[in-house]
């Protein structure tokens, strides 16, 4: 039971964090740091819907992929994180409107973005859970093969910044590009971290 606490516990911290991130760092600029984020900034060039209401359809579909391949348990996870974090994202996009943005530098942004997303992750992924999206398709890939998280993040995502930078420009792909990275190479460290910390609080 205490188990059970502390895993949802960390859902739900991370799916703040995501949360956050996407709204102050990430939205702001239009950054592509792959995911749903990423798709949802492309596809509100083209509909008259906000990245947020994008992302809601997006995660529903992806969601129950989850549940026929990944099993329940890690379904019900991260039908549990995608939707804290797409309802926190609603939330902060109407609490946290600014006439600009937090962090006026585009690079900037997305290294301070980038950072804060890969610790949300990572902490959900290490608890079997994820904020949804194309975490979704990296859970499934790490469930059949021996990709870490963060590489399986970096193949199916790389390709939604590309298209993205195609349609925003040179600074916009470069920043983003530079975001993705931070993103899916932390992700792994930061799970290596808690990993490890573990293993020597056991130890004492």
């Amino acid at each position: 039971m205490k188990n059970i606490i502390r895993d949802y516990f960390l859902i739900l911290t991370g799916s703040v964090l995501y949360a956050l991130s996407t709204v102050l760092f990430i939205f702001p600029h239009m950054l592509l740091l792959g995911g749903t984020s990423g798709i949802s900034v492309i596809l509100e060039s083209f509909l008259h819907f906000s990245p947020g209401s994008i992302l809601v359809v997006i995660n529903f579909a992806l969601i129950i992929l989850a549940f026929v391949i990944l099993g329940k348990d890690m379904a019900v996870k991260t039908l549990v994180g995608s939707t804290l974090t797409t309802i926190f994202i609603g939330l902060f996009e109407k609490l946290l409107s600014f006439d600009s943005p937090v962090i006026q530098n585009t690079l900037l942004s997305s290294v301070i973005g980038a950072t804060v997303l890969a610790c949300a992750s990572a902490v959900m992924f290490y608890v079997d859970s994820s904020s949804g999206g194309t975490d979704i398709i990296a859970l499934i890939v790490k469930k059949y093969s021996s990709f870490d998280i963060g590489k399986s993040l970096l193949i199916t995502d790389v390709l939604i910044v590309i298209v993205g930078g195609l349609l925003s420009g040179a600074y916009i792909f470069i920043s983003s590009f530079l975001g993705l990275l931070i993103k899916t190479l932390g992700i792994d460290l930061v799970i290596l971290i808690i990993k490890k910390r573990i293993v020597i609080f056991i130890k004492k």
